[in-house]
């Protein structure tokens, strides 16, 4: 039975207690940045209405906006320059995914329990808006989700978002998963209608396959 090897602390107490401090800093520091009054998050102090394509709406500031996003300031100053606000953008997602993203303005982060269901829509927001920190954690959450019967979907969706992170680990997956590309659940409805798809997945797959090969002789 291997025993477990204890590694001594090369840090002084000092030391430990102002590392400690400085973790305790960071954290209040972060506490500070994404914590919000609910209030401010409603009329009338917000100035900026965003309807979800479900009709429900989600406030949001416009300093807020143009602050995080090159996208947004661009949209905005062309608003103000003939409307003085509020503004009311129509945005192409639906409500949980539309909270989400204008959550994630306010506090970097997005709930562990809802990124599970909009990951997807989220990074196309984030690609569409250039979100760069949002568009990272999506493609971290959809690389440890990929699944069989969701392989195009995802190598799609990837393609679309310059999710190049995805896609790799997409080839990677379909490389070692399958013993052909046309095993892949959804191969004939996609080869039909995006044949240029499939056969970028499966020159990806090959060319991985051949690294991989490469490796095991070298």
């Amino acid at each position: 039975m291997s025993r477990t090897k204890w590694v001594p602390c090369m840090c002084s107490n000092v030391e430990v207690e102002m590392l400690r401090d400085e973790m305790q800093k960071l954290q209040d520091k972060q506490t500070f940045v994404s914590s919000w009054d609910p209030e401010t998050m409603l009329p009338p102090f917000t100035d900026v209405i965003m309807e979800a394509t479900d009709g429900r709406s989600v406030h949001s500031h416009v300093s807020t906006l143009m602050g995080k996003s090159e996208v947004f300031k661009e949209l905005l100053l062309k608003m103000k320059a003939t409307n003085c606000g509020p503004f009311e953008l129509k945005m192409d997602m639906d409500h949980d995914s539309l909270e989400a993203f204008i959550h994630f303005f306010y506090s970097g982060s997005v709930r562990d329990e809802t990124m599970e269901f909009v990951a997807d829509k989220l990074l196309r927001a984030a690609n569409k808006y250039k979100i760069p920190l949002l568009h990272q954690r999506c493609q971290e959450k959809l690389v440890n989700s990929i699944h069989p019967e969701k392989i195009f979907q995802l190598y799609l969706l990837g393609i679309k978002c310059d999710a190049q992170e995805l896609v790799q680990a997409v080839i990677s997956y379909s490389a070692t998963a399958f013993a052909d590309v046309s095993e892949i659940h959804g191969y004939e409805e996609f080869l039909k209608d995006d044949p240029a798809l499939v056969a970028r997945l499966c020159n990806g797959v090959v060319k991985r396959l051949k690294k991989l090969k490469d490796a095991h002789i070298n």
